[in-house]
C-alpha cells in the first residue's frame, strides 16, 4: 500500500502547497477477488504526527489481471509548532495491473508478479484560516513476491505529478473612508461597498499555485489468513515536497482486508475451478466434448473392451472379414520326355517261313483262278 497521507501546516511560515500531501492510492495488491480494506496508518516527522483511517472498496475483474480500486480516507495531523491539530479528507480512484511472472500457487496466489497502477487521490484540507488542495495523478510500480502461499511481500515505488493549491486568511491592516462606509442610522447598522470588500481580500487573502512531483517508496507484507482475510502491515518513506526533498516521514501502519466475492476462477487450477460448480454443470460440459463418446470408466478399463461405438453423425464403417491367407499354387514344371529308343531294324524276309507258320494265300488272278 502507499505511504500515509499528510498534511503539513506550517502556520508561522510563508504560505506555500506541499506535495505529497495526498491520500493512499493503492490498498492491496491482492487481485484475486473483489474486497474491501480497512487501514490505520501513523507517520512521523520532525514537523508533527499524522494519523489516517482509510476504507477501499476494491473490484477485481474476471481475469483477476485488474483491480479498480476506489477509496474515502481521513487525516490529521497534528502540528509541532502550534499544537494544533488539522482536520483533511481524501478520495482516491486507481486503476490496478497485476502480471504473474513465475506461476501461481493452488489458492491463485501469485509466486512473483509485476504490477502497475494508475489514478487520481485528490485531497483536501480545510481549515479557518489555511485550506489546501491538491490533485496528484499516481503512477505506481510494484514487485509482489511470494515465498509462500501464506504471505506476500511487495516492494513498491511512487511518482505523483500534481498541482497544488494553498488559500491562506490573514489579518491586514485595511485604510477605510467615508465613501467606503454606508451607515444606516436608523436600522443601526454599517455596510462596506463592493470596492472596500475588494481590496480587503486582496490583502487578506493569498493564493498560491505550484506543481511538483512528489516521490514515495515502501515494503508491505500480507499474511494471508484464508482464502477470504488478509492481514496487512504498511510501511512507507516520502517526504514533505517534490522529489525526495523536504521534512521526512516514515510511516507504520496495519490493515485487514475481507473478500466479499469468490476467487476468480481464471487464477485456480483446474481441480480448483471445478469445486464450485454442480455436478449437473460439469456433466453437461463433459458431453459436449467430442472425446466423451470414448470415454471409459475404471471398471470398464479393466474388463476386455468392445469394439468402439462410432461417433455421433458418422456413418458406421463396413466391417470387413479377415483376410484369408494367400494360397500359392506351385509352378509345374513338365517332365523331360523319355528319351527315344531306336527300334532293332527288322529281319530280312527270307524265302522260307518259320515253321508252323502258314504262307500266305497267293492272290487270285485271271491267269490263275483259284
Amino acid at each position: 500500500m502507499t505511504c500515509v497521507p499528510t498534511f503539513l501546516l506550517l502556520l508561522g511560515q510563508t504560505a506555500r502547497a506541499l506535495p505529497g500531501t495526498h491520500a493512499p492510492a493503492v490498498s492491496s495488491y491482492d487481485t484475486r477477488a473483489s474486497s474491501v480494506v480497512l487501514a490505520y496508518r501513523h507517520g512521523s516527522s520532525d514537523a508533527g504526527a499524522f494519523n489516517t483511517v482509510s476504507y477501499n472498496a476494491n473490484f477485481s475483474s474476471s481475469t483477476g489481471r485488474l483491480s479498480a480500486q476506489f477509496g474515502l480516507h481521513y487525516v490529521n495531523f497534528g502540528s509541532k509548532i502550534n499544537d494544533s491539530t488539522a482536520h483533511g479528507v481524501g478520495a482516491s480512484g486507481v486503476a490496478l495491473f497485476l502480471f504473474p511472472v513465475a506461476g501461481r500457487y493452488p489458492d491463485g496466489t501469485p509466486k512473483v508478479a509485476v504490477s502497475f497502477d494508475v489514478g487520481a487521490v485528490p485531497t483536501a484540507y480545510v481549515s479557518g484560516q489555511r485550506n489546501y488542495l491538491t490533485m496528484p495523478l499516481v503512477l505506481g510500480f510494484a514487485v509482489p513476491m511470494s515465498p509462500h502461499p501464506a504471505i506476500t511481500f511487495v516492494p513498491w515505488f511512487e511518482a505523483a505529478p500534481s498541482a497544488n493549491l494553498d488559500t491562506v486568511f490573514k489579518r491586514a491592516a485595511i485604510t477605510l473612508g467615508q465613501e467606503d462606509v454606508n451607515i444606516d442610522i436608523v436600522a443601526g447598522t454599517a455596510s462596506l461597498n463592493q470596492n472596500a470588500v475588494e481590496a480587503a481580500v486582496r490583502k487578506g487573502v493569498s493564493v498560491d499555485l505550484s506543481f511538483a512531483v512528489p516521490m514515495r517508496a515502501g515494503l508491505d507484507a500480507d499474511i494471508h489468513l484464508s482464502d477470504s482475510a488478509d492481514f496487512d502491515v504498511h510501511s512507507a518513506f516520502t517526504t514533505l515536497g517534490g522529489g525526495f526533498r523536504g521534512t521526512s516521514v516514515l510511516t507504520l501502519g496495519a490493515g485487514l482486508t475481507f473478500r466479499w466475492d469468490d476467487i476468480v476462477p481464471a487464477v485456480l487450477p483446474v481441480e480448483r475451478r471445478l469445486e464450485r460448480e454442480s455436478c449437473d454443470a460439469v456433466e453437461g460440459r463433459f458431453r459436449s466434448c467430442p472425446s466423451s463418446t470414448r470415454w471409459l470408466s475404471p471398471e470398464q478399463r479393466a474388463r476386455p473392451q468392445a469394439p468402439n461405438p462410432p461417433l455421433v453423425g458418422h456413418a458406421p464403417a463396413a466391417t470387413l472379414p479377415p483376410p484369408r491367407p494367400a494360397v500359392v499354387t506351385p509352378r509345374l514344371t513338365p517332365a523331360p520326355a523319355p528319351p527315344v529308343i531306336p527300334s532293332p531294324p527288322s529281319a530280312t524276309p527270307s524265302s522260307e517261313a518259320p515253321k508252323g507258320a502258314s504262307s500266305p494265300s497267293p492272290s487270285a488272278s485271271a491267269a490263275f483262278p483259284n
